[in-house]
């Protein structure tokens, strides 16, 4: 990158963290809403804080998507490495779904609208995928580090 966008950006990202932290300070120190005096207090300005938040997240998830076509078409070699993580990850999050159960639960006194199978599959492959990418990663982490003292 040239120097003038190395400093577009250092300035974009200085302004994106004062924001930030602007409305972390208003978030802690401001005022709280009427009536939340006391154990649970809500500050007054927390929908616009979690809506920031919300734009942080698409801005990353946006960048991250273009930068990473933008490479895949520049280095067209890491295709081959990028195709096999994307396949390698769907892998996973299938296997976490064939084992993933959707049995409905006998929760007494529970009248929430949260307990149907759809929705237990989806929490039951989202537990089960995180499990089986932790386990995996021990497995890297030993493998790695077996294989250097072997050498």
């Amino acid at each position: 990158m040239s120097n003038l966008s190395n400093k577009i950006v250092q300035i974009l990202l200085w302004v994106l963290m004062g924001i930030t932290v602007v409305l972390a300070v208003i978030f802690y120190a401001g005022d709280v809403v009427e009536g939340t005096q006391g154990n649970l207090e809500e500050p007054v300005i927390t929908e616009t804080f979690i809506h920031w938040a919300y734009l942080l997240m698409g801005l990353a998830a946006g960048l991250t998507v273009i930068f990473s076509v933008l490479n895949l078409v520049l280095n067209p070699q890491g295709a081959k490495k990028a195709l096999v993580a994307i396949l390698g990850t769907g892998v996973v999050v299938f296997v976490a779904w064939l084992l993933a159960d959707d049995t409905v639960l006998n929760l007494p006194h529970y009248t929430g609208d949260d307990n149907v199978p759809s929705t237990l599959k989806m929490v039951d492959t989202g537990l089960f995928t995180t499990y089986l990418l932790a386990g995996l990663a021990v497995v890297a982490i030993i493998y790695s580090e077996i294989s250097r003292a072997i050498r």
